[in-house]
């Protein structure tokens, strides 16, 4: 006689070795965007049990499985199609000529972004963008008009199963010193981490629904940024020598702020900040679970 079944215990286990691949790494955490999709498999399994009045057997509780999830995976393994799990890379790389400003606009569903300074002054952008062999070949395009330049990169979605062909995407971006840089961030990515130091970053827009944010900005240069984000973390650091005003529109439960930033109303600012020539002007718009500022 087959064994009976309750499915509570498969999907306690089966979310257990999901986060387990998340924290080695193997699956990305933005994974979790992509799996809510499924959810109407817990109605299925509810409706089936109430239907026969008792537990379901682990013979339909493997069958079902396999309609929904094992033959799409099955599918998207087949001589036919590509395999998520290989990554293939392209580089990103422009000369900085006699430019005087750029903006980059970066447009990329899943993937944990890295941005830093770039070391070479002959270069505007260089850089490494890793994804699945499954995913969409992302798309570099550049144009330069009156000795500015748009750097775009951008990544078309996929659809069918948009959480296996967004293993491994990794983006790592290293950009120019010498002149002024406006950044507009589009991603859903499990990790982002933008070391501002060094850049002359006039504007930084973020859309994010990253699961861990860390961005670190300069002292040097007056800059502006808009943050709006569904990070679970966000960490935001600040030279202590620098003029900031921080605008905080938000339903975060849990702030830490340096002590030497004053609430006034819904902001928070340093006393010199009105006085000072060069400084920073953040809003943030989140449901943030966390954010630190220093």
């Amino acid at each position: 006689m087959d064994k009976k079944f309750k499915f509570a215990p498969l999907i306690l286990i089966s979310l257990g070795v999901i986060f387990l691949l998340n924290n080695f790494g193997v699956l990305p955490w933005s994974i979790w965007i992509n799996l809510w999709k499924f959810w109407p498999i817990i109605l299925i399994l509810i409706g089936v049990e109430f239907f026969i009045g008792q537990p379901i057997s682990f013979r339909t509780v493997i069958i079902l499985l396999v309609l929904i999830f094992l033959i799409p995976i099955v599918v998207a393994f087949n001589p036919f199609t590509k395999n998520p799990f290989l990554t293939q890379k392209i580089k990103v790389s422009k000369p900085i000529k006699s430019l005087t400003k750029a903006r980059l606009l970066i447009n990329l569903p899943t993937t944990n972004l890295s941005i830093r300074r770039l070391s070479d002054t002959t270069k505007l952008i260089e850089g490494e963008i890793s994804f699945s062999q499954a995913a969409n070949k992302p798309k570099i395009e550049y144009d330069e008009i009156s000795s500015q330049a748009i750097v775009r990169i951008s990544q078309p979605q996929n659809v069918g199963l948009p959480f296996i062909s967004s293993l491994k995407n990794n983006t790592n971006l290293y950009l120019t010193t010498q002149i002024p840089l406006e950044l507009q961030v589009d991603t859903a990515a499990a990790n982002e981490r933008l070391d501002l130091t060094g850049l002359r970053t006039d504007y930084l827009e973020l859309n994010s629904q990253a699961t861990n944010l860390e961005i670190k900005f300069d002292s040097i240069y007056s800059s502006r940024a808009k943050i709006k984000t569904k990070a679970t973390n966000i960490k935001i650091q600040i030279p202590e020598k620098m003029a900031a005003r921080i605008k905080i529109d938000s339903t975060i439960k849990n702030l830490t702020i340096n002590k030497r930033f004053k609430k006034s109303g819904d902001e928070y600012k340093t006393k010199d900040f009105d006085a000072s020539f060069v400084r920073l002007d953040i809003s943030i718009e989140s449901i943030a679970g966390t954010i630190s500022i220093r």
